[in-house]
């Protein structure tokens, strides 16, 4: 028998920052030998795509290779996102980056997706992926052929709802190691199981790919798909589990562990040879049920568990793992109705009746001048505005103002009267009053943002609070005018002090004239004066990119617990920041945020609301960079796809910059027409919206089983354990979050615990439900412990 050449598609998945006109050229190898070439001139990520003939059944080594890096005041950059060989995605990281300039100190290193030398990213790929026929002696005709050894039917159920647009539900594909098992179409928000069977090698990991195909906003409903989990022969994987990615099929990005596919997009489940293993009964434990535990050593009831030993090869390696019983938690009020004014509980916003609220919103600039009065009101209405604001799920818009904006001679422009006739004649407060009123009784409330002094665009051309023109006297004495207009309106929750300081601002260091932290408490207190409702937001310094400073000089008001802290921060359209190009980015940027602001929320000091953020997202970099800061915002601080928030806790506030687009660098999210909104920002910011907004005002409450392990004596070596949940009558997906992983055992150690957060519903008379935790060394079974869910109380 010989083995035969098979055609191989290679797709390279590829983006390029040009230079002189000139784009970045890569060629791609195979086995030494070139097999095509192509530029790569898009700055948004293109598939290029190669055919090969190569030999079936045999491990190859793919190269990227660069080679016409160079830089002068700029640079030219090429980016891999991914390869794709006959249907096989690899990432950056699985390969090796050997860098071919000859001062690098480390000329090979770990893969990566940015290639800022001339290089070449070198792919190890195996024999699997290059499946072809082999010959052999023409046999006679005979009937089908059994199932070959070693391969078994399994049930492959994808868990999955979705949004209908234009009453056509949400579509996708299955595939199995690339090769399609089945479709479906999602129409529901409910989820359900949509189940396909497929003969595969048992005892090896196979990819579990589910394609959503036909994204689209159709007469403002947007239809999306929403995988919750995917299970082979009842053993469940969370869409959120770090065995999953999701990539969007338009530039390849990178999206993460996640649910939502708000794009098309591919969701991967890469699951390991556990998942695929022949059955011959019920997994140990299970009917064990709601009464006992599993395995020998179980005690009964909720107190009782697992005992169980990795087997004559590993009898040291023994443990115990006990049940858990917790109560569902029910619903609970969503962040969305947000009741009254506000105040602070550590990193918390919470309103008048106790619930932590998290403010997601919109700047709305223009009163800080020349019309001083919102953007866009030439184009349509301020209630139109608001409205689609309202529509989109914000709770809070950020309004603008300078102290021109008090000036008798300023002269309000901006305003199609035909559109908005009911402004006809005001003044530019009392404009604000009708925006603010009609965003109040829409249950959208307000923060007015001191953006300048002298009217104008951006920020004070010297960096400070004050002007000549406008002191900071007038700046305190405009504040209090307003905290007196709007005093009992609750409406306005909130006062962002001064908009960006920079340049000569400093923090803490006692200079009258420069100390913003300083003045910020003194332009606080005034406020607080006459007005103690509203939070108090303090930017930082450096344009609000740091609150570094907060560690050693933190701001004290008068009036406590209504402080906030308002960072702001951006991606490559206003800035090719160090962090934007470090070489692990975008996981450098959780420890970068970290050491500027975020330490303030993690370290329970002060909450903290974003107040700008945005860009052109026009190219997968900075969609990279938005969507890893929403994360990091909601709570995932190291992202693993899992919120490491505790229980009831909200995430970040922001507000995003901004609603109109004549922002000359990052533009707005609505589009030139001032109506249209932009569905590339929207689908990005959208995942960090407050729970429901404009809902029925109450989520899931959250808590979670913690089983505790323990090891009967300390092992002398590492040691791994696996874990991973499986259904009993509760489900994955909708009364628990399945979770997979592993438990490393270092010598000493003898015990560790395993989470599983728990989701509540309101169905009361459910009785108690069971799920079960298995625990695994190789392919021995080291025991079964089970979870129960009582009823939540009435």
């Amino acid at each position: 028998m010989s083995t035969t050449t098979a055609p191989s598609k290679i797709v390279v998945n590829a983006y390029g920052q040009s230079l002189d006109g000139v784009a970045p050229h890569f060629k791609l190898l195979v086995d030494g030998q070139e097999v095509g070439s192509a530029n790569a001139a898009d700055p948004s990520s293109k598939a290029y795509s190669f055919t090969a003939d190569l030999a079936a059944n045999t491990a190859h080594k793919i190269q990227v290779v660069y080679d016409n890096d160079t830089a002068t005041s700029a640079y030219r950059d090429l980016y891999v996102q991914s390869i794709e060989v006959n249907g096989h995605t690899l990432k950056p990281t699985d390969a090796i980056y050997e860098r071919y300039d000859d001062a690098a100190p480390a000329p090979t290193q770990a893969g990566q997706e940015a290639m800022w030398w001339d290089g070449a990213l070198t792919f190890s790929t195996p024999a699997s992926y290059f499946g072809g026929a082999q010959t052999a002696a023409p046999a006679a005709p005979a009937a089908p052929a059994a199932p070959a050894a070693g391969t078994a039917q399994n049930v492959i159920t994808v868990n999955a709802a979705g949004n209908a647009a234009a009453g056509e539900g949400a579509h996708f594909t299955v595939l199995v190691d690339g090769k399609q098992i089945g479709e479906g179409t999602a129409t529901g928000t409910d989820a359900k199981d949509y189940k396909f069977t497929a003969d595969l090698a048992q005892g090896k990991a196979h990819a579990v790919e589910v394609k959503y195909d036909n994204d689209a906003v159709i007469d403002g409903a947007d239809r999306n798909l929403y995988v919750h989990s995917v299970s082979v022969d009842g053993k469940t994987v969370a869409a959120t589990d770090a065995a999953m990615s999701v990539h969007r099929t338009a530039d390849g990005a990178d999206l993460g562990a996640t649910t939502d596919l708000y794009w098309d997009a591919t969701l991967t489940a890469k699951l390991d040879a556990s998942h695929f293993a022949a059955s011959t009964g019920s997994a140990g434990g299970s009917t064990g049920g709601s009464t006992g535990g599993s395995t020998g050593g179980s005690t009964g009831g909720s107190t009782g568990g697992s005992t169980g030993n990795a087997g004559s090869g590993d009898a040291s390696l023994s443990l115990t793992v006990g049940n858990v019983t917790v109560s569902d938690p029910g619903m609970v009020k969503s962040s969305s109705s947000i009741n009254g004014f506000l105040h602070t509980n550590g990193n918390q916003i919470v309103d008048e009746s106790g619930n932590n609220v998290r403010l997601t919103g919109v700047n709305w600039f223009g009163g800080e001048g020349y019309n001083y009065v919102p953007s866009g009101l030439w184009a349509d209405s301020y209630q139109h505005h608001i409205d689609s604001m309202k529509s989109l799920g914000f709770n809070v818009i950020r309004l603008t103002w300078a102290d021109d904006m008090f000036d008798s001679t300023a002269v309000t422009n901006g305003i199609d009267y035909s559109k908005n006739p009911d402004l006809k004649g005001l003044t530019r407060l009392e404009v604000y009053d009708k925006v603010i009123d009609y965003a109040g009784k829409n249950g959208i409330k307000v923060i007015l943002d001191h953006h300048r002094n002298d009217g104008g665009a951006g920020t004070n051309e010297h960096g400070l609070w004050y002007t000549d023109n406008n002191p900071e006297s007038k700046v305190i004495a405009d504040w209090q005018m307003l905290a007196k207009h709007y005093a009992g309106n609750d409406a306005v929750i909130g006062a962002d002090l001064h908009n960006e300081p920079s340049v000569s601002a400093t923090w803490g260091d006692g200079n009258q004239a420069t100390d913003w932290a300083a003045a910020a408490e003194r332009i606080g207190n005034s406020i607080q004066s006459v007005n103690k409702d509203w939070l108090l937001l303090v930017e930082g310094t450096e344009w609000s990119s740091t609150l570094a400073g907060v560690k050693n000089h933190p701001i004290e008001f008068d009036t406590p617990n209504k402080l906030v802290y308002s960072p702001h921060a951006y991606g490559q359209s206003v800035g090719q920041f160090s962090w934007l190009s470090d070489p692990n980015y975008p996981n450098n940027l959780p420890a970068q945020y970290d050491s500027m602001w975020g330490y303030i929320y993690k370290n329970n000091i002060a909450p903290i609301l974003v107040g700008e953020f945005g860009g052109q997202m026009n190219s997968a970099a900075e969609q990279t960079w938005a969507s890893t800061l929403i994360k990091y915002m909601n709570g995932d601080w190291n992202l693993d796809g899992k919120s490491d928030l505790a229980a009831g806790q909200q995430g970040m506030n922001w507000t995003y910059w901004a609603w109109t687009p004549e922002s000359g660098d990052v533009g707005g999210l609505l589009q030139d027409d001032y109506k249209t909104v932009d569905p590339t920002k929207m689908n990005i910011i959208k995942a960090g919206l407050a729970a429901n907004s404009g809902s029925s005002g109450t989520v899931a409450g959250s808590d979670e089983a913690v089983f505790t392990v323990q090891l009967a004596k300390a092992v002398t070596t590492a040691t791994t354990i696996e874990y991973a949940t499986e259904d009993g009558t509760a489900k994955a997906g909708s009364d628990y979050t399945a979770a997979h992983g592993s438990l490393t055992f270092q010598p000493g150690e003898t015990t560790k615990t395993v989470t599983v957060h728990i989701n509540g519903d309101n169905n009361a008379n459910e009785g108690t439900e069971n799920f079960l935790l298995h625990l695994t060394h190789g392919t021995a079974n080291l025991g079964t412990a089970t979870g129960f869910i009582t009823d939540h109380a009435a």
